[in-house]
């Protein structure tokens, strides 16, 4: 891969940034609109608002498209399903970090090209269909496979109901799951990977396991309202991940064995109200950094959530929660002496509410609480009193300008423009000088506070 200096890297981000805003504004000036990702517009014929809330959330539509295999026809372009998405941004924090967080950054006021996709969505034959993602992002400097979904989808009948029954192939558990009260799409779904310096831990299904494994399962929704997966997954080793040019693939943990992922939901509906209830989960037999001889630490993670969603006409509210519990036995870790206790939990909490008007604004609200088993060696670091536990609030207020228009061929490309702000009410147990440093700054939870600007612009 060839590597840019980040001086120079930086100037040409600065001016691909004015293109860009001139582009935009442009465009919004035009009686034109868009799709989120136009290779599934081009395909159905259908416009943005037709799957998404306020993309990347799904309305009713949106998850039985994703259901049925990404393979639902009615447009009229034969082009590839193929669309590129890239998010520059600005992060600012309340307080200075302690040092640049990447190089070629500054302590605070950071203005960079986030990250670049390639993305391939819709149908690749028949009943197979695929949402897949090849990303380069400004952290790690690489491109890599990053969270993707094959799946295949049939319809059928069952105790005299229609039904669809379908395989998925993935690489981020809850990457293939078509609510956003799971982790892979869950609100947050845009965040700074560049600030703010602490945050509180989260769970394993929460990321640790994304595009580090490959999994298979099968899945039925039926009578348009039960949903039941089970999914397999296999750790990747060093050599593939490196091979993927997986950011860190030389550290990675390692997957012992199978590691079961599981979904039941349940979504009754009334006219255009619709009211999800479900558990998800997964078991894993976990290698810390891929070193062997010491055993596995074990995590059982094991997710309720609940979605209520009014998908009218001309606005659209959706209010979500999910509780995130998970049991560790860390037999590895403590035996190398990086946790105290044998036995720890951690639970991650979310409740978030939207309101989306006329598919163009929309705003958003959010709280979460994590906490858990206080462990010297686990939190010492980071906590003066060895807590992982922390809670804030998350806003976001977005302008969608094309959602809500034609299909192709009157516009190929789709953009979400925000803000989202982030304030800390508590960071690993404590509020001001939370890790006992006596640093200041970003060692208070509130120095921490982030302001995140982005435009996500797909074509």
């Amino acid at each position: 891969m060839i590597k840019v200096g980040a001086s120079a890297r930086d100037h040409i981000i600065t001016i691909a940034l004015g293109v860009l805003g001139l582009a935009v504004m442009t465009a919004t000036l035009a009686p034109q609109s868009a799709q989120a990702i136009p290779s599934f517009a081009r395909q159905t014929g259908q416009p943005c608002a037709a799957c998404h809330t306020a993309f990347p959330e799904l309305t009713p539509f949106g998850r039985r498209f994703k259901l049925n295999g990404y393979t639902l026809q009615g447009g009229d372009n034969t082009l590839p399903r193929f669309s590129f998405m890239f998010m520059p941004t600005f992060s600012h924090t309340k307080a200075d970090q302690d040092a640049p967080p990447i190089p070629g950054t500054n302590v605070n006021n950071n203005l960079i090209l986030q990250q670049a996709t390639l993305l391939y969505g819709g149908q690749i034959y028949g009943g197979l269909g695929a949402f897949a993602q090849l990303t380069w992002d400004r952290v790690s400097n690489q491109v890599y496979l990053d969270g993707s979904d094959f799946r295949y989808a049939e319809k059928f009948t069952l105790f005299g109901k229609d039904a669809t029954w379908g395989v998925t192939v993935n690489n981020s558990p809850t990457v293939q799951d078509v609510w956003n009260t799971t982790p892979a799409f869950g609100f947050p779904q845009l965040a700074s990977t560049i600030a703010p310096a602490f945050t509180p831990p989260l769970t394993h299904i929460e990321g640790s396991w994304a595009n580090q494994v490959a999994g298979a399962g099968a899945y039925v929704f039926w009578n348009d309202m039960l949903y039941a997966e089970l999914t397999g997954y296999k750790g990747l080793t060093h050599g593939q991940l490196e091979a993927l040019n997986e950011p860190g693939a030389s550290t990675a943990d390692g997957l012992n064995g199978l590691a079961p992922y599981w979904r039941l939901a349940v979504e009754p509906h009334w006219g255009d109200h619709y009211w999800e209830l479900g558990t998800f989960g997964m078991y894993g037999q976990v290698i810390p950094g891929g070193i062997t001889g010491f055993g596995t630490d074990n995590y059982t993670d094991v997710g309720i959530d609940s979605q209520y969603q009014y998908d009218g006409d001309p606005y659209s509210v959706t209010i979500k929660a999910t509780n995130i519990m998970e049991w560790q036995k860390l037999n590895n870790s403590f035996v190398q002496g990086v946790s105290s206790n044998l036995n720890n939990r951690l639970d991650s909490f979310k409740l978030d509410a939207s309101f989306v008007w006329d598919h163009t604004y929309s705003f958003t609200g959010g709280y979460f609480n994590v906490s858990g088993t206080s462990d010297a060696l686990l939190y010492g670091a980071s906590s003066a009193i060895n807590s992982p536990n922390g809670s804030g609030l998350i806003f976001d207020a977005a302008y969608l300008p094309f959602s809500h228009g034609s299909p192709w061929p009157y516009s190929s490309y789709n953009a979400r423009i925000g803000v989202t702000y982030t304030h800390y009410l508590k960071l690993f147990g404590g509020t001001s000088n939370f890790d006992g440093s006596g640093l200041g700054n970003t060692h208070s939870s509130s120095g921490n506070d982030t302001i995140f600007v982005y435009a996500w612009l797909a074509f």
